[in-house]
């Protein structure tokens, strides 16, 4: 057989082995990278609700220095309550947006109103486990005063 004959029936392509080493070497780089990039993803879903809440923890700030009270919940921060002793003094909405938002991971933000505590509510984010999550995990912000 001649040269040009091998030529003939050869095929272009690969072949199983090159195949296999090209899968085990893209399946090695996304074992080193992806934590990485998921672990950053992470924390900048973190840092997201953070800042929501911050922009909320001013909201609920606003509200109360026009008011002299603080909001029921959060959707007294958009729609004037029907609290005659808030609603004439109500200077909203005090929320860009037209609903009340939600944390990254899609659950509601928390916002309760605390009698005899030395912060007048609690406003926080479960975080990515959501509200199963143990207290140590929620993101929160310090009420201001």
């Amino acid at each position: 057989m001649t040269i040009t004959q091998r030529k003939r029936f050869t095929k272009n392509g690969f072949t199983l082995i090159e195949m296999m080493i090209a899968i085990a070497v893209l399946g090695l780089i996304l074992g080193i990278v992806g934590p990485r990039v998921f672990g950053y993803w992470q924390r900048a879903k973190v840092a997201a609700a953070k800042t929501e809440l911050d922009g909320i923890n001013n909201a609920i700030s606003n509200f109360q220095l026009d008011t002299l009270q603080y909001p029921r919940n959060l959707r007294d921060l958009l729609k004037r309550p029907a609290d005659e002793s808030i609603s004439s003094k109500w200077q909203g909405p005090y929320l860009k947006k037209k609903e009340v938002p939600r944390d990254p991971w899609g659950n509601r933000y928390v916002y309760k109103l605390t009698s005899g505590k030395e912060d007048a509510y609690e406003l926080y984010s479960y975080g990515p486990k959501g509200r199963g999550a143990p207290k140590s995990e929620w993101i929160r912000v310090t009420p201001k005063i």
